[in-house]
């Protein structure tokens, strides 16, 4: 384990000895010209991906999602008789602690 940490340590620093290698030749001014073409090349192809994968989404027919509609609920019906609630109007909260 420990040996192919190292060994992945030591490419990681080879490849960028060689980056900056690379970079440093390039002039100042084509090195923003590259760094920007670069980054509108990935950009572009991170929305292009995202989009057509959002596209696609349920146009195959394996993958094609259900939907069914969500059924009302049934509400059980309080006993009149048994008046307590935990809902009251403030009224009604300041009238018992006059009371009590």
């Amino acid at each position: 384990m420990a040996k192919n940490r190292k060994r992945i340590t030591v490419i990681g620093g080879q490849l960028e000895k060689r980056l900056r290698l690379w970079c440093g030749r390039i002039p100042p001014g084509k090195r923003i010209t590259v760094i920007l073409t670069l980054l509108f090349l990935f950009a572009g192809l991170s929305l292009y991906i995202t989009f057509s994968s959002l596209f696609n989404l349920g146009h195959d027919e394996k993958e094609k999602l259900n939907f069914k509609h969500i059924e009302g609920l049934q509400l059980e019906l309080r006993d009149r008789r048994n008046n307590m609630d935990s809902i009251k109007t403030s009224n009604e909260i300041y009238n018992e602690r006059k009371r009590e």
